[in-house]
């Protein structure tokens, strides 16, 4: 006559792909399923003394695997809000960085703005202030040709750019 013991491995073997089955219709994805069927299986024979072999062993196993089901879930939600707590938080970091260095930026092109001739200045307001104008616009106004004005801008525009990295550089 056999034990308990070899009386729940046969009720197990026999029950062991329903159970799996189970887990992942409720689950739904079958990586998971394999994750808490180990546990469930772990748990259902350290506590096969505590089950009674005149009940339904599908009855008693589904209980223990929709446990099993609920804390991977729950374990699951924690780790995802803890991983979007850790990028939001690294987000909001980047953004205050990032407006910082733009405010460094803008602050050192008015400085450098400032800096330029009367005539780069006026070339500058010309085509970029109130009223976008197009280089042929601005060309007309300023009695050049267009491709004089387009390389003017040019020089003018790399050379804010370099004094403005160069304030930002020194400030680090």
């Amino acid at each position: 006559m056999d034990g308990p013991r070899e009386a729940f491995a046969r009720l197990f073997a026999k029950n062991q792909s329903w159970l799996y089955a189970y887990l992942v219709t409720l689950l739904g994805n079958v990586a998971d399923a394999e994750e808490v069927f180990q546990e469930v299986c772990v748990v259902l024979w350290s506590e096969y003394e505590a089950f009674d072999p005149e009940t339904n062993f599908r009855r008693w196993a589904s209980v223990v695997a929709r446990n099993r089901v609920m804390g991977f879930r729950t374990k699951q939600q924690r780790e995802a809000k803890r991983l979007s707590d850790v990028a939001i938080e690294l987000l909001a970091e980047e953004a205050v960085e990032r407006a910082d260095l733009l405010e460094e930026r803008r602050a050192a092109l008015h400085r450098c703005l400032d800096k330029l001739s009367p005539a780069d200045r006026q070339l500058v307001a010309k085509c970029y202030g109130d009223a976008d104008r197009s280089f042929n616009t601005v060309a007309e106004q300023l009695g050049r040709p267009v491709n004089t004005v387009y390389k003017a801008l040019q020089r003018v525009r790399r050379a804010l750019r370099e004094c403005v990295d160069r304030r930002v550089n020194a400030q680090v």
